[in-house]
């Protein structure tokens, strides 16, 4: 079995907390309509990327108790992550777009760009670790990965509470 990193468990509890404080949030809110285009976006975007997190970082130690050599785990995690990343980065361009057209005023280029940015980097960085370009930082970079997601997600939830659509 592979011995895991413990901040693997601190992002899954990180992760539950925004999903948490999401649901307060969402249960607070001062409008008792339907929620409008632009929350329900920001909530998709926080949650995908919370639970995300979340169940990410338990794949390796699920995979490691499975039985998988612990020299495949990280590249096999991080192939995993690749994929997710891709998805919800094709989600998330496409989602900006409708949201971008429909409130401009709430739209930021500069903090969609460098979100933008920060996920590309994070799928080259785990395909480094799929196709072994870099030795020995599997750990590192697949960690280093789901902190960008909580940060995106962090992101999302200052947006939630702060920016709100007029």
């Amino acid at each position: 079995m592979m011995d895991t990193p413990e901040s693997l468990q601190t992002i899954a509890e990180i992760s539950i907390a925004f999903a948490g404080f999401t649901g307060l949030i969402v249960a607070l809110r001062k409008n008792d309509g339907p929620m409008t285009a632009v929350h329900k976006y920001r909530l998709q975007i926080l949650l995908t990327l919370a639970f995300g997190a979340m169940f990410l970082s338990l794949l390796p130690d699920l995979l490691g108790n499975y039985g998988f050599p612990p020299e495949h785990i990280w590249p096999l995690s991080s192939a995993v992550l690749s994929v997710y990343s891709v998805v919800f980065l094709y989600w998330w361009i496409t989602s900006s777009r409708r949201i971008m057209q429909s409130y401009p005023a709430l739209f930021n280029w500069f903090a969609f760009s460098r979100m933008a940015a920060g996920h590309v980097l994070v799928v080259l960085l785990q395909l480094t670790v799929v196709f072994s370009l870099i030795r020995d930082i599997g750990a590192a970079a697949y960690i280093s990965a789901l902190i960008w997601y909580l940060l995106h997600a962090a992101q999302q939830f200052a947006r939630m509470l702060f920016i709100q659509p007029e």
